[in-house]
């Protein structure tokens, strides 16, 4: 299933799934994506039976939110060998690396996001992203991929004048707006392969990156199990798994976000992210 958050009439963020053009609603079957994810299988398995009798609503009719609000958006750097290459000061990583991305800078599909007047070099990221499905600690590797409830996008919306500035990196990936997530969660039944998932940005509308999930440094296995290692994951958490090679600071000449523009990440079998810059 394509699951997703949109807003009722009333404005109620409200749990839907994705039907050729038209979103059915779900709220009947949990009050949340959260509570969906939470309820594991039995309740996954009454939204699929509920689906094909459920009211439908022209999908260009309503605004679809962040398709959850996830308590933590745990991000991993340089996982893509081709990004880690266009880098002239990368090291390759003999392990995992990790920042994070608040819950205060999530938003939807098609929001518009504001570039901080203070920033001058505001970048790009497509990123395949995975939504934990239940909780995970001192998790081995055979654990994970059971654990995993769907995948999504996340586009890390960067400043890069902010992060590279004494290696702030938590102020730089933060500013209000900064992690747009959708359009939806696939369910792992529907997206089985996440090892070769194409994935391309395009800023208005010229293309900018172009890769696949084939070419991680490290496996989903490996970097969620390394990551619940640290801290426990919870149902709904978001661990997103880098960015292949294009992004706008290391393009020839640099590629940085305006007023105006519009930023479109997209994945195979999840469909497209857009997200617009405005003026702060």
């Amino acid at each position: 299933m394509k699951l997703v958050t949109f807003a009722a009439a009333d404005g109620t963020p409200t749990l839907g799934a994705i039907d050729a053009d038209s979103v059915a609603d779900l709220g009947g079957i949990a009050p949340s994506m959260l509570a969906l994810i939470q309820g594991g299988p039995a309740m996954l398995g009454a939204a699929r039976a509920a689906f094909p009798k459920a009211r439908r609503q022209t999908l260009a009719n309503v605004r679809l939110l962040a398709p959850v609000v996830p308590g933590k958006v745990l991000c991993s750097g340089v996982n893509y060998k081709a990004h880690a290459l266009e880098n002239p000061k990368a090291v390759m990583p003999s392990e995992p690396f990790f920042f994070t991305k608040l819950p205060s800078s999530v938003c939807g599909p098609d929001a518009e996001v504001a570039r901080p007047e203070r920033v001058t070099q505001m970048d790009y990221e497509v990123e395949f992203s995975v939504v934990i499905g239940k909780r995970l600690f001192h998790a081995v590797e055979s654990d994970v991929m059971p654990a995993i409830f769907g995948y999504t996008l996340l586009n890390d919306l960067s400043a890069r004048d902010v992060q590279f500035k004494e290696n702030q990196i938590t102020l730089g990936k933060n500013f209000a707006g900064f992690a747009p997530i959708g359009p939806c969660i696939v369910t792992t039944d529907e997206l089985t392969d996440p090892t070769s998932v194409g994935l391309t940005t395009h800023v208005n509308g010229r293309k900018l990156q172009d890769g696949s999930t084939s070419d991680w440094l490290f496996s989903l296995p490996r970097l969620i199990s390394f990551l619940s290692g640290v801290m426990p994951l919870e149902p709904g958490d978001i661990v997103s798994t880098g960015t292949p090679a294009g992004v706008g600071i290391f393009q020839n000449p640099q590629v940085f976000l305006h007023e105006g523009d519009v930023v479109e990440i997209s994945a195979t079998g999840i469909g497209t992210l857009r997200t617009r810059i405005v003026r702060a």
